[in-house]
């Protein structure tokens, strides 16, 4: 008896392992064959037959140097598991370029039609429509991650996810380290009739969008729209039109650490400026709604853009609700660096320990409307006077004495030793997540 259950054990443990799928790596190179078994002596010639071999959690298509024409779009379906992703990938150390311009109009480079996915270390280029796009129901694009590609000339976004639906939005995405350029042309010869992010995503949640750089995008630059839980961090974003960073119907987001600028480059500027900093809005879309607050703006750095910081009072409108914008730098723009339009609807808002510095006629504030429900208090000004309506206690008229103003690097706002903006601000404790340093009981104004 004792034999025959150690036998039946035996049976089914063999049984189980054989079950089990070991990960896979297949080769793709411009020299290889689809009829090879996809090793990396013996590579297949195409992407997408590699990718569909690539069906088990944890397999991987990796791509050897050299450009790779396509004239239809490159489709990920196979969906991997926590810790094991399905990856698309360059062969370490090597430039592969996937290039799109033989594809028919409005073919997207890359769609990411499933979850657990990969996509790293590509050169993209010359999409008809979106670079890579990640479109369908958070049940099934969820836990994806797009990290350290290049994407350039897209007659679209380069990056974008979405869904249409409120109820099962596209989450849970990481979009990290990528460099995005040259997009969105669909607008570079003719008047703004469509709009697109050179980075961004609608109906979406939990989208994290991490140490980008995002320029020369003939539409916003990085943006969310009807979205929740975003986190917008550590991008170089600049030289796009009309909003570098944008926030419409976006709930409960978080947007820190960016460096935000305009050097002045007129292909971009709309209404004869650039383009504004860091926006928030609440745009008219037709059957859905969600409208902005509870967002953290925190430790920016912007500099040179139309206005540094908007609130637009259009269509649905809405007003600033439960927003936070603190321990921010913003230096010379060509409008004023604080506009706020009037609105019934601000709530629970504060303005606290930042740093605006005006160079040039511009004013440093433009407000409309009521602000009884927006708390301004311990900012520094300097470059004219900032209206009453924004005065608030701690607040400092005076020099902040960058090291070097007027650059487009972080260093060239750090503060002088004897910059009045050091040990004058307020303790947010709420904030500490959010800040480079730790504070500590005395606080800078400005980004930290």
């Amino acid at each position: 008896m004792i034999l025959r259950y150690s036998l039946i054990l035996t049976v089914i443990f063999l049984l189980l392992i054989s079950g089990v799928s070991t990960a896979k790596e297949y080769y793709v190179a411009t020299t290889g064959n689809d009829k090879s078994p996809g090793t990396q002596k013996q590579p297949f010639r195409s992407i997408t037959h590699g990718l569909r071999n690539a069906t088990q959690p944890g397999d991987a298509v990796i791509i050897r140097k050299g450009t790779y024409p396509q004239s239809r779009s490159i489709n990920l379906t196979f969906s991997g598991r926590p810790g094991k992703l399905i990856t698309l990938r360059a062969f370490p150390g090597e430039e592969v370029i996937i290039d799109g311009i033989a594809a028919p109009l409005e073919t997207n480079l890359i769609n990411v039609l499933a979850h657990h996915v990969q996509i790293q270390g590509l050169t993209l280029r010359n999409a008809r429509n979106i670079g890579i796009s990640l479109w369908g129901a958070g049940s099934h694009i969820h836990n994806n991650v797009i990290i350290g590609n290049r994407i350039l000339n897209c007659h679209n976004s380069g990056i974008y996810a979405g869904f249409n639906s409120l109820d099962d939005p596209v989450r849970n995405l990481l979009i990290k380290d990528n460099t995005v350029t040259d997009c969105v042309r669909m607008n570079s010869r003719t008047p703004h009739t469509q709009w697109g992010f050179g980075v961004g995503a609608g109906l979406s949640k939990n989208i994290t969008i991490r140490n980008n750089t995002v320029s020369h995008c003939y539409g916003e630059g990085i943006g969310l729209f009807l979205s929740d839980r975003g986190t917008i961090e550590d991008n170089v974003v600049h030289d796009n039109y009309s909003v570098n960073i944008y926030l419409d119907n976006t709930t409960h987001t978080r947007v820190s650490r960016n460096l935000v600028y305009s050097t002045k480059d007129k292909k971009f500027y709309r209404f004869n400026h650039p383009a504004s900093g860091i926006q928030i809005a609440n745009e008219y879309y037709r059957g859905f709604s969600n409208p902005s607050s509870n967002n953290t703006i925190v430790g920016n750095i912007l500099i040179g853009n139309y206005y540094a910081f908007c609130y637009g009072n259009y269509q649905r409108g809405g007003g600033l609700k439960q927003t936070l914008i603190a321990h921010n730098t913003a230096y010379g723009s060509t409008g004023s660096l604080l506009r706020i339009n009037a609105d019934q609807g601000h709530q629970q808002s504060r303005i606290i320990n930042n740093i605006f510095q005006q160079e040039g006629p511009s004013a440093l504030t433009e407000i409309q409307g009521p602000l009884e429900q927006i708390k301004f208090h311990h900012n520094l000004w300097y470059g004219g006077r900032p209206l009453q309506e924004v005065r608030g206690t701690g607040d400092i008229l005076a020099n902040p004495l960058f090291t070097k103003a007027g650059g487009y690097s972080t260093k060239d706002y750090q503060l002088r030793p004897t910059s009045p903006a050091r040990n004058t601000g307020i303790r947010l404790d709420e904030l500490k997540p959010y800040l480079m340093k730790k504070q500590k009981t005395t606080v800078n104004i400005g980004a930290q």
